[in-house]
């Protein structure tokens, strides 16, 4: 059953071959070639036989009957393939790798190409598992081995791309990998791995190189997400890579190239190496790159002059791709970024240099003095947070660091803090330009110790002052209206009651606003006159202590006690310390009369309380001895001559209820008591 799945497959997979080949849309595969045409022919080449020794090739996969095979050659057949030709690897069927890219390779276990009995490979397993990488079920290998002796270069290096169904938006789980393991040979010595992501030992999988929005690594490299019509049958691509590896000259090495299946018992979703034709070459050493994000970048308007000479050889540079017409020695200097490649034939043996090339700017820093006012605490600053203030064209590979000294020796952490002026050094280093140092001037602006608010009468000025020793004063109304300013303008007079405010520059230029206020002093106020017979004590709050006290036209004392005050009513005089306007307040020492003699001689006749017209709502009610209401004060009389609707009352004790209220305190007041009554009856 199974023999029929994998024949109608075939004769499908030819049948769409056949198709894809006529317009030439699409990469074409061979599976016919033998191990050694694959490594002598397609990846050597013959133009490298008189500099590489080749022999022990063998390649190791699966056959799937009828000529479909896990490897094979392919080419690029009219496509826009990055790679016009070479070897492909494959953890399935070589012959599904041609586009379009229109269904999934081993997409289920019933497919022909489902295979747990197709082994995985426990080299990849060491070399996955030492880079912490998954590697639990990996099958479907596919290997590629020989040995090799490199007969003029010490270095060798080759092009590669690992093409994958695992490239699926989402997937974070499953890493097809590939290895290009290189050892001396005929040794137990330990493979090394050459087919790593660029500047790290990470091997390449689905996963080390992913653009997937989950799981993103190493995005520089990954290469795209294909659709439908792309020139091979897989969901996405890295770029063209490239593997270097140092060898000695006249010594057998062994290679084993290996790519594996990982995350199922069947090897489903398929990947494939694609090594470029030709491109393992002797590798002629140009340097290291020169790279922004290593910090190795060419400084602008500087040049490198790369060296590839190699004695007895031709040579032809290339940028970018592109042929530099004219540049076939060996140097050739270099003044603008780019990829830079040289072509080497060295009596038939190619090699081939390298090197990508950057350009950094020249930082430009500017001397800045930085302004900053705590009221005398201690001002905390990020220092990085200065790097867009002092350096004009920052760029964010700039390295910008801090120091406390000139030479900048001793460097500063990011949380710094000062409470007075300090100078601090900024050193910015951008690729191989010259380290550039500035001064950073970190300063705080003085305030006035002796401007302070004034109390003043309401009528009066005032006298603002700060002491000398500033840069400038610059005096201003509320509003931002200037009264004064100048360098010698340390005071300004006849200030009205009013808000200011002075912008006092200190000598290291930094300037601070102080606010201060000209208040009208508030007046003492009286707030009670305590009377207790003939003595009167005042109370006073507000304005300014300490108080004087005066009575009537008396003269001022500090006590505010006053005894033997004759009956009546009376005025209290108070001023403060400020002396701005003196306070005044009637009070009225009452005489509790208890007898009246209404006989006309002048003497006690009436009763009366006329000094309560100071006070308010005042009532005066009398009683006889019964309870019968014989007075009750009216119309602001408060005066009682002893009759009741004008017939005379008989002498006797009487009763009386005095009230008021206090003008200032709002307090009532009651009095009450007895009064006799004499009569001629």
């Amino acid at each position: 059953m199974k023999f029929i799945r994998i024949f109608t497959f075939f004769i499908s997979v030819i049948c769409t071959l056949s198709i894809t080949m006529l317009n030439a849309q699409y990469i074409s595969v061979n599976t016919t070639y033998t191990a050694d045409q694959l490594v002598k022919d397609i990846f050597f080449g013959s133009q490298n036989a008189n500099c590489i020794s080749v022999d022990n090739v063998t390649v190791t996969g699966f056959d799937f009957g009828f000529g479909n095979k896990s490897f094979g050659y392919f080419n690029k057949n009219g496509s826009n393939f990055e790679m016009s030709d070479g070897i492909i690897l494959s953890t399935g069927s070589a012959l599904t790798a041609v586009g379009p890219n229109s269904y999934i390779q081993t997409a289920d276990r019933n497919s022909p190409f489902a295979n747990s009995s197709w082994a995985g490979d426990q080299d990849l397993v060491d070399v996955l598992a030492q880079s912490n990488l998954n590697y639990d079920d990996i099958l479907n290998a596919t290997t590629l081995e020989f040995d090799f002796t490199a007969l003029k270069s010490n270095k060798i290096s080759f092009e590669y791309m690992f093409l994958s169904e695992e490239y699926r938006e989402g997937n974070c789980k499953y890493s097809d990998a590939f290895a290009f393991l290189i050892k001396k040979a005929n040794n137990t010595d330990p493979y090394l791995n050459i087919a790593v992501v660029p500047g790290t030992t990470i091997p390449v999988s689905t996963l080390t190189i992913n653009a997937s929005a989950g799981c993103p690594q190493n995005t520089g490299y990954f290469g795209s997400y294909n659709d439908v019509k792309t020139p091979t049958n897989f969901n996405g691509q890295t770029k063209i890579l490239s593997a270097k590896a140092d060898v000695e000259i006249g010594v057998k090495y062994h290679i084993k190239l290996v790519i594996a299946d990982h995350g199922d018992t069947t090897g489903l979703f398929d990947s494939a190496v694609f090594l470029k034709a030709g491109s393992f070459l002797g590798n002629k050493d140009l340097g290291s790159d020169r790279l922004i994000s290593t910090g190795s970048a060419l400084c602008e308007n500087s040049t490198l002059q790369l060296n590839a000479t190699t004695s007895g050889a031709t040579y032809q540079w290339y940028k970018d791709g592109v042929l530099i017409a004219g540049a076939t020695s060996g140097t050739y200097t270099v003044a603008t970024s780019g990829d830079y490649e040289v072509m080497i034939d060295d009596s038939g043996c190619q090699q081939k240099g390298s090197i990508k090339i950057e350009f950094a700017e020249k930082p430009v820093v500017i001397e800045k003095t930085f302004c900053n006012y705590n009221e005398g605490n201690s001002i905390s600053v990020k220092l990085q947070d200065l790097n867009t203030l002092i350096v004009s064209n920052l760029k964010d590979y700039f390295k910008v660091k801090y120091f406390q000294d000139s030479a900048c020796l001793i460097p500063l952490s990011d949380n710094f803090s000062y409470t007075s002026d300090v100078d601090i050094y900024a050193e910015v280093e951008s690729g191989n330009c010259a380290k550039v140092k500035q001064v950073v001037h970190l300063y705080t602006p003085k305030k006035s110790l002796i401007l302070d608010d004034q109390k003043i009468c309401q009528n009066a000025t005032a006298k603002l002052e700060a002491e000398v020793g500033f840069k400038n004063y610059k005096w201003m109304r509320e509003n931002g209206d200037i009264i004064a300013q100048g360098a010698l303008i340390n005071f300004v007079d006849n200030i009205p009651v009013g808000k200011y405010s002075v912008e006092l520059t200190s000598m290291n230029g930094c300037s601070l606003i102080q606010k201060v206020e000209v208040i009208a002093a508030e007046l003492p106020q009286i707030i009670n006159i305590d009377v207790t017979g003939n003595t009167a004590t005042v109370f006073v709050t507000g304005g300014k202590p300490p108080y004087q006290y005066a009575l009537d036209n008396g003269n001022y004392q500090t006590s505010n006690i006053f005894t033997n005050i004759q009956r009546g009513v009376h005025k209290i005089f108070v001023k403060d310390d400020a002396n701005c306007e003196i306070i005044e307040k009637e009070f009225l020492v009452i005489n509790l009369i208890n007898v009246i003699t209404p006989n006309n001689d002048g003497l006690n006749d009436f009763l009366d309380y006329s000094d309560l017209n100071i006070k308010k709502d005042v009532s005066i009610s009398i009683y006889d001895r019964f309870g019968s209401q014989v007075f009750k004060s009216q119309n602001q009389q408060f005066i009682w001559d002893g009759k009741l609707n004008g017939r005379a009352l008989p002498t006797g004790n009487y009763w009386y209820i005095l009230n008021w209220t206090e003008p200032d305190t709002n307090l009532p007041v009651s009095y009450k008591g007895w009064i006799v009554l004499k009569n001629r009856n």
